[in-house]
């Protein structure tokens, strides 16, 4: 009997042991730092050498926004969240383990063995790191391109667009599909990448082990990923807007401004948004409201955001595939009248 319940209390567990995990970007000391950064951004901005505890207390959990009702179904999506988180944990990271090394067999197959590994190169894995990061961006932008622009996947992405405020736990306000789809196009537009430089360069060739997390990716997430889902009045303007996402880019993102929709598609970065046509650097000072212009009563709880999306997908694809109906043929008196 205790076994048994000791494994239960094991299972229930078991999800936050990512958060627990430093190459996670759910790692918690990652939202502390992102708390550092909101303050020290606050004091440059402001020309403030010290900030009140009570403003700080503001600035990272205002009571405006946790008195918010979007704000407890975030934070009841973040618990079911999780669970699921750890099933995609497991999905991706097996997925991404075969596909390099898929990726290095089919080479060896069409090309041959590569040139004789060298030795551990600092160049490389620099080199591999930034063309690494930059095929995960690729793959985060075209995930979330296909979620907008695909009318039964942007059933799934309305959970997440239905936040009428922003908070760091609004990233977890998404469907399991959702989930699923994005880290799975991101390991796998990494495969192509990573794949080719170690057929050609060998693993011993990356002075870190080129399957753990990349160290540009983690310097966000310690710095301004959880920032994102903010109502921070932090903006990059001019050429920085256009190279990286601040919190006010992924504010456009949000707006229910039409002129704003389908914008600001990137992770980290905006310059696949820029390189596509998707990119709206905001201007500063520009106010946003968020959600999704009108109230969906069914996407307000955590069961009807979870199931409500399946079936509105299912009427999506039906409604593509049923025949329309056929114009009945015209009659010699239909003709006459013409």
């Amino acid at each position: 009997m205790m076994n048994w319940l000791s494994q239960a209390f094991a299972y229930l567990l078991f999800p936050f042991y990512y958060v627990t995990q430093p190459d996670s970007q759910y790692y918690w000391p990652t939202y502390v730092t992102a708390a550092a950064t909101c303050i020290i951004a606050y004091m440059f901005i402001n020309g403030r050498a010290r900030v009140s505890l009570r403003r700080m207390k503001e600035l990272i959990l205002p009571s405006r926004l946790l008195a918010h009702e979007s704000s407890k179904l975030d934070a009841k999506m973040f618990f079911v969240g999780l669970y699921y988180l750890a099933l995609q944990v497991l999905l991706v990271g097996g997925t991404t383990v075969l596909s390099v090394a898929g990726t290095v067999a089919f080479m060896n197959d069409t090309f041959g063995a590569p040139p004789a590994p060298i030795g551990p190169s600092w160049i490389i894995t620099g080199i591999t790191m930034l063309l690494v990061f930059l095929a995960v961006e690729f793959g985060y932008w075209f995930s979330h391109f296909m979620m907008h622009k695909i009318p039964f996947l942007w059933e799934f992405h309305k959970v997440h667009h239905s936040a009428e405020v922003l908070t760091p736990l609004t990233e977890w306000r998404q469907h399991p599909i959702e989930l699923a789809l994005f880290p799975i196009l991101m390991s796998g537009a990494a495969c192509l990448v990573q794949g080719p430089m170690v057929w050609y360069f060998g693993a011993g060739a990356q002075v870190i082990d080129p399957m753990k997390a990349n160290l540009i990716s983690m310097a966000f997430w310690y710095t301004i990923l959880h920032l994102r889902h903010s109502e921070l009045p932090f903006y990059a303007t001019g050429l920085l807007g256009k190279i990286i996402q601040s919190p006010a880019h992924h504010q456009v993102h949000h707006s229910t401004n039409p002129q704003h929709f389908d914008t600001n598609l990137g992770y980290c970065l905006s310059v696949w948004d820029w390189a596509f046509g998707t990119l709206y650097v905001p201007k500063k000072g520009e106010k946003f409201d968020f959600g999704l212009g009108h109230k969906d009563d069914a996407l307000e709880t955590v069961v009807g955001s979870l199931l409500t999306p399946i079936g509105r997908a299912f009427s999506v694809i039906a409604a593509t595939f049923r025949p329309k109906p056929s114009m009945p043929p015209l009659s010699e008196g239909d003709l006459q009248g013409e």
